[in-house]
């Protein structure tokens, strides 16, 4: 009788399992579930906020061809559907002649004349720039990549009084880039502003086009995965106790 009482029990369980959810309310299911860990004497390792807002008990199905998957779409794309979706930008922007998205062995690059997005010696953000900007903000807020906006200049020295050299001019400029995507919603915690200078330029800065085609600003997608940076110095490998001052 005691083994049959059990197995009563169990299968009453399960009833009431299946039935609860064929029917997600998650202030019921909170309640079922505490009434059964309540009877039984268990404590459950999770906390009734993390129950599952499903409908039904059916596994996640993968999607017949020609539909999207809500839960994977747009999270992390290969890094040559990001080179065409960023060369797909620059065409609307009407900037395909001003830029190139190129896929590297770490991510994919859009390289852009620093024409458009600056004027020659200053680091305010050109109005004909904003809509690409605009674009690649809403871009990066669907996407599981982390991104790197780096400024380059070319090799005629600068000295003012806000810029002092090439190298605050850049930095400048990257960073200009990339306060505009913090306020568009993007988390700061994905974005990196660097300034580069005159370093790396794409071609000899002995001619004006040479020059011009070195003045660019470039925007380094990179997966999130690919490298995790370290949450704290400790992590990043600075001994315990060191002065970081």
């Amino acid at each position: 009788m005691v083994t049959f009482a059990d197995l009563m029990s169990l299968l009453l369980t399960f009833f009431v399992l299946l039935l609860s959810f064929s029917n997600m309310e998650v202030v019921k299911f909170q309640a079922m579930v505490g009434s059964v860990r309540d009877a039984f004497g268990m404590k459950s390792p999770f906390e009734l906020s993390d129950t599952p807002t499903g409908k039904d008990i059916l596994p996640n199905q993968t999607p017949r061809p020609g539909e999207v998957d809500a839960t994977v779409a747009g999270e992390d794309p290969a890094p040559q559907q990001v080179r065409e979706k960023l060369q797909e930008m620059l065409e609307r922007a009407g900037l395909a002649d001003k830029g190139v998205a190129i896929e590297t062995d770490t991510g994919v690059v859009l390289q852009l004349s620093g024409d458009v997005m600056f004027d020659s010696g200053q680091a305010q953000l050109n109005e004909g720039a904003m809509p690409l900007l605009e674009e690649l903000a809403e871009y990066t807020l669907s996407v599981q990549y982390k991104l790197d906006v780096v400024g380059y200049t070319d090799n005629i020295p600068i000295a003012t009084a806000i810029y002092p050299s090439n190298w605050e001019l850049s930095a400048a400029r990257a960073g200009q880039a990339v306060r505009y995507l913090t306020e568009r919603g993007v988390d700061p915690n994905r974005l990196r502003a660097i300034g580069r200078a005159d370093t790396n330029p794409l071609q000899p800065n002995d001619t004006p086009e040479g020059r011009a085609h070195n003045r660019r600003v470039e925007f380094m997608f990179t997966r999130l995965s690919a490298e995790p940076a370290p949450q704290n110095l400790l992590e990043a490998g600075a001994p315990a106790g060191s002065n970081t001052r």
